[in-house]
């Protein structure tokens, strides 16, 4: 039996006491249990769809990728975290910098805790005549206990909006594709940002998706977040390479495609991994592990369940965040799609998201 790791909060900051007994890479799921908690007060009109996570102490930071109704919060917002369950009801961040910023879809820290790096799609773009599309191509930080100090990191400005939009080239080179979009993001040892793409192709319409993760280094030093000008391809899996894995027949998911990505910071030996699919209104998907092999993540295994088969969701996994050494937190996005709780039968409100709670063994 692995010992535990024990975590505590100074100053807002989770510090992370790993043991020397951390529990193997193995995954597999001893029971998983499925939430709703609310994005925004009921009888508003919202819907929450809720793209990223990541926890800060005893609070999780959470995104929504679209706006909220009072024009004055950003995107994203704080929630409680008690005894690994969302209680209370969300504060928004007022701040303007992350205000303008548009469809956000994925949230992290650095691994010592202390700056928060957020994502947007980055699946379209502005003109010099029409700029307002650019804040869709923003990566931003900010320090945990500060989110006022939030800046666009590598950022340009034309009318009138600042955006990460010269990254755009650099990601566009990696791939090899003009467009794509990021549905995953976080930091891993080395000081490098992973970078999940969700779809990639020509254009929106001839896109096809894909596990496909992107490495690049980075630094933050007195003058600011530095990114890497180079991202190097770690993962490219089309969706039947994925089905294999799952033990799936070829073609069953074709728009299986990664949509979240966490480091483990306990176990300190793996990444955790979602990807998801959406057909109509049947919504699905799948959590992966990723075993660290040197300084990059190893090929994705399905986690399992006790009697071998994939650990399969039936709402749409969009962003994870690991609370200890046996405990995985997964927030979904279901869109406009009333999905009802497993657990229960009950349908998602409109101001309320999914999560599930998986914990895994430790022997």
């Amino acid at each position: 039996m692995s010992r535990p790791i024990r975590s505590f909060t100074l100053s807002g900051l989770v510090l992370y006491h790993v043991s020397a007994y951390a529990a193997p890479g193995a995954a597999t799921v001893e029971s998983v249990q499925h939430h709703f908690a609310p994005c925004y007060a009921a009888g508003h009109k919202v819907n929450c769809e809720v793209s990223g996570v990541a926890r800060i102490g005893e609070t999780l930071l959470l995104a929504n990728d679209k706006p909220m109704p009072n024009p004055a919060d950003s995107a994203v917002f704080t929630m409680a975290l008690k005894n690994n369950r969302i209680i209370g009801t969300p504060s928004y961040l007022a701040v303007d910098v992350l205000r303008k910023a548009t469809k956000y879809e994925a949230l992290t820290t650095t691994l010592d805790g202390r700056f928060v790096i957020a994502s947007t799609a980055f699946n379209k773009e502005g003109s010099a005549l029409h700029a307002a599309a650019d804040a869709r191509s923003t990566l931003l930080y900010w320090p945990v206990e500060a989110p006022e100090k939030a800046q666009v990191i590598s950022p340009s400005t034309r009318g009138n909006v600042t955006s990460s939009r010269s990254l755009r080239e650099h990601i566009s080179h990696a791939i090899g594709t003009p467009y794509y979009q990021i549905e995953a993001l976080t930091t891993a040892p080395g000081n490098r940002l992973l970078v999940g793409i969700r779809m990639h192709g020509a254009s929106r319409k001839t896109a096809g998706f894909s596990f496909l993760l992107l490495s690049v280094p980075f630094a933050i030093t007195d003058s600011g977040f530095v990114l890497g000008e180079t991202f190097e391809v770690v993962w490219n899996l089309p969706p039947d390479q994925l089905m294999q894995a799952l033990d799936l027949p070829a073609g069953s998911h074709p728009e299986l495609g990664i949509s979240a990505i966490e480091f483990d910071r306990y176990n300190q030996n793996r990444f955790y991994a979602a990807t998801s699919f959406e057909r109509g209104n049947t919504l699905g998907g799948f959590l992966w592990v990723l075993p660290l092999e040197g300084d990059k993540p190893g090929r994705p295994q399905a986690v399992r369940l006790k009697d071998g088969s994939p650990l399969q969701f039936t709402n749409k996994p969009e962003g994870i965040e690991v609370l200890d050494n046996s405990h995985v937190l997964v927030v979904h996005d279901d869109d406009r799609v009333r999905m009802k709780n497993p657990d229960t039968g009950v349908a998602r409100q409109p101001h309320e998201f999914a999560y599930s709670v998986i914990t895994f063994s430790r022997d």
